[in-house]
């Protein structure tokens, strides 16, 4: 007998969308029931309510069994999207890819860096007292104040920069501060800042001196340090699964736009994870460019912002592992509010619909293929046989076209 086992993943959605029937229609049954027990009652002398104080309570039962039956639902919906997964191929190439994009962007990100502080835009020494300070390029200083001093151009620049960088809390930030962010990612004086107090601590650690009052400059500078990510953080992280959701939320109209109770569940479930890992995603992300910089500020703040880089993508990777443990709960959780939901949805409908089908040709595009990878890698020589056929019957086809075509032109053209 042999080890593997054969599972249609398609046999186990469809138990799971006809559970998901069955579901509503229990819902419909104990809710009726409900009130037309409560009518009974109304409608009875008051001398005889009392014989129906210990009928049982439909609405209590009837809600603990779907909750039940839901879970069991969610669990076989996610089986069976493991084991599609499992048989994608190409989708296994496609994370590859993520994984890979992730990388190259830590990458472009700390070379960016990098080049900023190696070309000297930004310098930061240290006195005498292994403080650091930093100070700007001159012509980058010079430049930038000038720009700042014609009120229109620096409104423009600060525009370009970011839009962010016109609101009242970067108004008295000078530009060149601000360029420094736009690349480093934090304002100078948040690193150097952050630096000096986590060299402080680590200091007063090595000899057994660490207080409260460093401990809380370190924990103090390293709040404002994260502050200025946060923003930008969690927006990033939110429009990446704002974009993952509305694929999602597409992929369910084109799948189930004729089952509205699965619909609306799986809509549900959409919106509660791009929740959930937008909340995991970026807590990890904010956390980890904490600790980074914490441990690059021991080479100096140029360490610090490019460990802070790293942190926070190894934070996000890890957030991302915490969002899969919290994943049951937040769907549990949007299900419950499925209707309203469903009602915020239904506002995009068409736009979803149309998505919807753009997909749907994408998804039977990557059958296709899946099946032609797969064929190949049973029978190679088989498979290339047939490519050959194909291209033999292709080059038939086009040599009788081209006959054909001569001898049409041959007739009508044979005036000339």
């Amino acid at each position: 007998m042999g080890n593997e086992i054969s599972v249609n993943p398609d046999r186990l959605e469809d138990l799971a969308n006809d559970m998901v029937t069955r579901l509503s229609r229990i819902e419909d049954e104990y809710r009726n029931l409900h009130m037309e027990i409560a009518d009974l009652i109304n409608s009875a002398p008051p001398e005889y309510r009392h014989c129906f104080y210990h009928v049982g309570d439909p609405w209590g039962t009837g809600n603990q069994l779907v909750g039940q039956l839901s879970e069991m639902e969610i669990d076989l919906r996610m089986v069976a999207n493991k084991f599609a997964d499992a048989d994608n191929l190409v989708g296994k190439l496609y994370k590859l890819y993520e994984k890979y994009g992730a990388l190259t962007a830590l990458g472009a990100l700390m070379t960016k860096q990098l080049a900023f502080y190696g070309l000297g835009f930004t310098q930061f020494t240290k006195n005498a007292d292994g403080v650091f300070t930093y100070k700007h390029m001159a012509a980058l200083q010079k430049v930038t104040e000038n720009i700042d001093e014609t009120k229109k151009l620096g409104t423009m620049t600060r525009a370009f920069l970011s839009p962010l960088y016109l609101t009242s809390k970067y108004k008295d930030v000078p530009l060149a501060d601000l360029v420094h962010k736009k690349i480093a990612k934090y304002l100078p004086d948040d690193v150097v800042n952050f630096t000096n107090s986590s060299k402080a601590l680590y200091g007063a650690l090595e000899v057994g001196a660490a207080d409260s009052a460093k401990f809380k400059s370190f924990v103090k500078t390293g709040a404002k340090f994260a502050k200025t990510n946060v923003i930008s953080t969690v927006a990033l992280t939110g429009i990446m699964e704002a974009g993952g959701m509305g694929l999602k939320i597409s992929d369910n109209y084109a799948k189930y736009g004729n089952n509205t109770d699965v619909l609306k569940r799986e809509n549900a479930k959409a919106v509660g994870n791009a929740i959930n890992n937008t909340v995991a995603i970026s807590g990890g992300a904010i956390v980890g460019a904490v600790v980074g910089g914490a441990l690059g500020s021991v080479v100096g703040p140029v360490g610090t912002v490019v460990g802070a880089a790293a942190g926070s993508f190894v934070g996000g990777l890890i957030g991302e592992q915490a969002a899969k443990l919290t994943a049951g709960i937040a769907e549990k959780g949007a299900i419950l509010f499925k209707e309203p939901i469903h009602h915020g949805v239904e506002l995009f409908k068409a736009g979803f619909e149309k998505a919807g089908k753009a997909i749907d040709v994408a998804n039977k595009g990557i059958d296709f293929v899946n099946k032609q990878i797969k064929e190949t890698i049973a029978d190679p020589i088989e498979k290339v046989k047939d490519i050959g056929k194909g291209l033999s019957k292709a080059k038939e086809t086009a040599g009788s076209l081209i006959e054909g075509a001569k001898g049409f032109l041959g007739k009508k053209l044979s005036f000339f």
